[in-house]
């Protein structure tokens, strides 16, 4: 910023003068003075079409022409070339409006001369991102705001002081003037040849938009029917010149704040001080409402100037912070730009259609100040929203709840879900964590719990990073194979609050780790990426990374897995560091939305046991632990030998030592009557009939440990359970078919309950060392009796 001087940014500047000299002196006054006398029956009407199909001109022509201009500058080709092109259709159309003196011909030159302006303005708004340093956007934001008011001055005073065709030739020379100086100053960029930077979001650079359409609205309620309300209302004598009165004193304002408020906006959150600049606008706009007194017009133009130009000066330099990236940043601002246009279009009609109502009279004026001082207000609080960006976005939360709903219903048809305990309401940044065995271990407790918890903060969960790549539901849905098999919703993943988190690290299918190549350099054979080993095994030779995405070739390129060491070494390495930046960009992100105060839900053992036993904990445990405030254990057991659909049960309690989460989570799993078989059927080597397998069951109810939550119907109804689970294994054998990576379910069962055992024994073993080293502290603590706190020394 040292090196970037106050000179260099009035010639960069400079044309902001007379684009705005031409959109002020024809809007304001030019025009509706024209239609005036080309329409003199029908004037308000007239002018109201116009100005809506000049503001539609204004909305669509930026971003097209700003995405060419991006396109454009790529390829080495300067922004002064779009802004001269454009230029030369706006000064000659200008010339021509001098000259006409029908309405259809007035129109047709306005709307190109409109088109013209736009397409300088598309590429020239750009210029400010491309060659100014970050650190002096609001300064130079400020010194633009100070040209446009100058241009607007000047529009003011040409259009109030000259006949309309006089104006049209003033503005053509000034616009003529204006983009050959463009030469003075050489165009160079600071940014990198190959600069992507990713400066925000599309969170942000919505909520400037909709906080723009507010102001805008506002303002071109003001603007168009001002001229008439000075002759109609306040029966002024050259309403021209009254209008370009209040014109001067709101820019008078808006000189005295437009540079301090750039400047400032470099120092303290830009969005801040655009939401203070909306409310003297809000109370000029009411002002103008409640007394309409010439007198008192000046006062509340001058407070309005001061709010509007600190908008001027700080909302654009907002608008380029929101850009989600540099390398199009010409595209984007004209997108930016449709909030400022697109009421434009709307707010003429709307206001016409008001003051028709109630006959052109001071009560339709008042109604529509009002509503100019609503949508300043709007403008003003929706702005504070930028860099607040929910945890997920507003179109997820009712998908969220329909989903929730939905897959709550289907699971408990087609399984049978029963669950103890709850979340506690007001819990803070908190973590949910649950033991893993198969698919549905989630989908239930994620069903109950996307019902819970705010829009801001919600109950958030990871899921497997192939969900947000191609293919993933055509797996799914079977049926839709053919519609879903080239089709990426990782998008609605996200939006429904799932968070891709990688646990395919070492095996995955073909089709993924072809997609990566892909995505990195462009379509490949399938032998420059895998060994030719890996290739001819599977019958995949001759391919390519697209042909494993085509239909005839999705099913077994999706269903065919190999290994990180079947990819050549380049790829190999590549893959690998992609896969660990990945985890680690997965795991931050994750991490953000446990500090902003999100409830997450993961099982950190990451893939299905096959034996019953539990997985280590991998290090999203070890990274997340620490910012939460609560932890809770969702505790799953299964009970695969009894009843006809798999019966899921699950408890939620509250962990009481992150040291020994492991135990405490083992110990809270529910015992089933699956569990308690199995552990009599494993080391049984012998035939048996059901009173045994029956007597053997309730003898171990009788033994079990205290502290173990067993499931309330095999206590109160152990029999029939008993020869229900006894029918299933006789059914089943050994493998279960809800449990396709086990090779044996009894097994399986009984090592799940001896862990289960062991956690218990654990937990109360962690438990006596802590009342241990409680007692033992000679520190002056106490412990909670039945008559209250007692003192232990």
């Amino acid at each position: 910023m040292k090196n970037y001087s106050v000179w260099k940014s009035i010639l960069q500047n400079g044309f902001w003068l007379p684009l705005f000299f031409q959109d002020t002196a024809l809007p304001a006054i030019a025009i509706p003075a024209s239609v005036a006398t080309l329409a003199p029956g029908d004037h308000v009407r007239v002018l109201a079409v116009i100005v809506a199909l000049m503001s539609f001109v204004s909305m669509i022509v930026p971003p097209i022409a700003g995405a060419i201009s991006d396109a454009l500058t790529r390829r080495g080709i300067p922004r002064r070339i779009p802004i001269w092109v454009g230029a030369a259709l706006d000064v000659s159309c200008l010339i021509m409006l001098s000259q006409v003196h029908t309405v259809g011909l007035f129109l047709t030159f306005v709307l190109l001369a409109t088109m013209g302006a736009n397409i300088s303005l598309a590429a020239y708004q750009a210029l400010i991102p491309d060659v100014v340093p970050k650190d002096a956007w609001g300064r130079a934001s400020g010194i633009r705001s100070v040209a446009m008011l100058v241009g607007t001055i000047l529009g003011f005073g040409v259009a109030a002081g000259t006949p309309p065709p006089t104006t049209f030739i003033g503005v053509s020379v000034a616009i003529g003037v204006g983009a050959l100086l463009l030469l003075a100053e050489p165009e160079r960029s600071t940014r990198e040849p190959k600069e992507h930077a990713h400066i925000s979001d599309w969170h942000d650079f919505t909520i400037v938009f909709i906080a723009r359409a507010f102001l805008a609205f506002g303002l071109a309620l003001l603007m168009t029917f001002v001229l008439y309300f000075f002759r109609d209302i306040l029966h002024v004598g050259n309403p021209s010149v009254g209008t370009a009165l209040v014109g001067v004193a709101s820019l008078v304002g808006a000189i005295i704040s437009s540079i301090y408020l750039g400047w400032l906006s470099d120092r303290v959150p830009r969005k801040i001080v655009v939401a203070l600049c909306g409310v003297p606008m809000t109370l000029a706009a009411a002002g103008f409402a409640i007394t309409p007194d010439p007198h008192w017009m000046y006062a509340y133009a001058l407070l309005f100037g001061v709010g509007f130009g600190g908008i001027m000066s700080t909302g654009w330099a907002l608008a380029i912070d929101s850009v989600p990236k540099l390398r199009d940043v010409a595209r984007d601002l004209g997108i930016w730009g449709i909030a400022q246009n697109f009421p434009q279009v709307i707010a003429p009609l709307a206001g016409g259609a008001v003051l028709a109502a109630y006959g052109y009279s001071q009560a339709g004026y008042r109604v529509l100040f009002f509503t100019a001082a609503a949508s300043f207000a709007l403008g003003s609080v929706t702005v504070l929203a930028v860099g607040k960006k929910p945890l997920i976005p507003w179109w997820g939360a009712p998908m969220r709840i329909a989903s929730g709903i939905v897959v709550g219903i289907y699971l408990r048809s087609a399984y049978r879900i029963r669950s103890w305990g709850a979340l506690e309401r007001k819990r803070g940044p908190s973590l949910v964590i649950s033991n893993h065995q198969i698919e549905i271990d989630l989908m239930a407790i994620m069903a109950a719990f996307v019902l819970q918890g705010g829009w801001r903060t919600p109950i958030l969960t990871a899921s497997a990073k192939l969900m947000y790549e191609p293919g993933f539901l055509a797996l799914r849905i079977p049926w839709l194979w053919r519609v879903l098999y080239n089709v990426n919703l990782g998008w609605l993943f996200e939006g429904l609050g799932l968070m891709p988190l990688e646990n395919e690290l070492q095996s995955r299918s073909v089709a993924r780790w072809a997609w990566g190549a892909e995505r990195r350099h462009g379509v490949l054979p399938l032998d420059q990426v895998f060994k030719p080993g890996a290739i001819a095994l599977h019958g995949l030779s001759g391919m390519t990374s697209r042909d494993l995405f085509r239909a005839r070739n999705f099913k077994r390129a999706q269903e065919t897995y190999v290994r990180l060491s079947d990819l050549l070494p380049v790829h190999r390495k590549e893959a690998f560091d992609d896969m660990r930046a990945g985890v680690e960009r997965d795991l931050a992100r994750i991490e953000d939305a446990l500090q902003r105060g999100a409830t997450f839900y993961v099982t950190p053992e990451g893939e299905y046991p096959s034996d019953g036993a539990m997985l280590p904990f991998r290090g999203i445990w070890d990274r997340l632990a620490p910012h939460a405030q609560s932890v809770y254990l969702a505790a799953i057991s299964y009970d695969p030998f009894v009843g006809g659909r798999l019966s899921q049960l699950y408890r939620i309690v509250r962990l009481r030592s992150k040291e020994n989460v492991v135990a405490e989570l083992q110990a809270a799993r529910p015992v089933t009557t699956s569990a308690l078989l199995s552990e009599w059927l494993v080391n049984l080597g012998t035939p048996f009939t059901e009173d045994e397998a029956v007597t053997a069951v309730e003898q171990r109810l009788r033994t079990l440990p205290e502290g173990l939550f067993v499931d309330p119907e095999l206590q109160r109804n152990t029999r029939a359970l008993v020869r229900q689970a006894v029918g299933n294994v006789r059914k089943y054998g050994r493998k279960h078919p809800q449990f396709p990576q086990t090779p044996d379910m009894v097994n399986f069962q009984a090592r799940f309950f001896a862990e289960t055992l062991q956690g218990l024994e654990q937990s109360h073993a962690a438990l006596r060392v802590q009342h241990a080293s409680v007692f033992n502290d000679p520190s002056p603590v106490g412990i909670v009796s039945g008559s209250g706190e007692l003192p232990l020394n």
